[in-house]
């Protein structure tokens, strides 16, 4: 599940791989309640860059989204909006990517990064900053990411998950309440199911 080494990079870059200046992208995470995400991601290029991204993706938005699904198949993806500058040669790309956390066995919302020791660094409480500059394009593609928590987060920590790569883990208000209701309606159903089974199998 990767959710913070977005494959954004691959279908952005991949027009203009051969261009070595380094570019800038960022990307701005904000989590709701219920572990969904609204993904803002923006970029500025350089007059190559541009005219060759323009060629490939970015006046052809069907397939900018094919290729942003096709990239993150984990998740459903919508609510896509792309606004280009031509003046600044840059875009800015919104959607929606619903199911970006994940819940553990015992209660506690993840949200993976896919690296180990991550660059992070705290602004706020419930909002922190990642820089990454992925190694499968040789340093040309910094990309910034600051990741919002809803106010319904606490106890947010930084931890690694079995293959030592950086994870938040953090409570969800409520969410834990909710869950139990919905463990123990569910048995309550099983136990009257069981029994109207039996009453049924004893009048036959």
């Amino acid at each position: 599940m990767k959710t913070l080494k977005f494959l954004f990079t691959v279908f952005i870059v991949m027009a203009f791989m051969n261009v070595h200046s380094q570019s800038q992208q960022k990307i701005d995470m904000k989590l709701d309640a219920v572990g969904n995400s609204k993904l803002t991601i923006s970029m500025t290029m350089n007059g190559q860059q541009w005219q060759m991204w323009l060629q490939s993706l970015g006046n052809n938005p069907a397939a900018l989204k094919r290729e942003a699904q096709r990239s993150m198949p984990a998740y459903f993806l919508d609510d896509f909006n792309l606004e280009k500058n031509d003046m600044e040669r840059s875009f800015v790309l919104s959607l929606n990517a619903y199911g970006a956390c994940k819940v553990d066995k015992r209660g506690n919302w993840i949200l993976e990064t896919d690296q180990k020791n991550a660059n992070l660094t705290e602004i706020t409480s419930h909002k922190y900053m990642l820089v990454s500059s992925p190694p499968e394009f040789g340093g040309t593609v910094q990309q910034t990411f600051t990741i919002e928590f809803p106010e319904e987060a606490r106890n947010i920590t930084v931890e690694k998950d079995a293959f030592g790569k950086s994870i938040f883990k953090f409570q969800m208000k409520n969410s834990t309440a909710g869950f139990n209701i919905m463990l123990w309606a569910g048995i309550l159903f099983l136990v009257m199911g069981g029994a109207w089974l039996v009453k049924n199998l004893a009048q036959k």
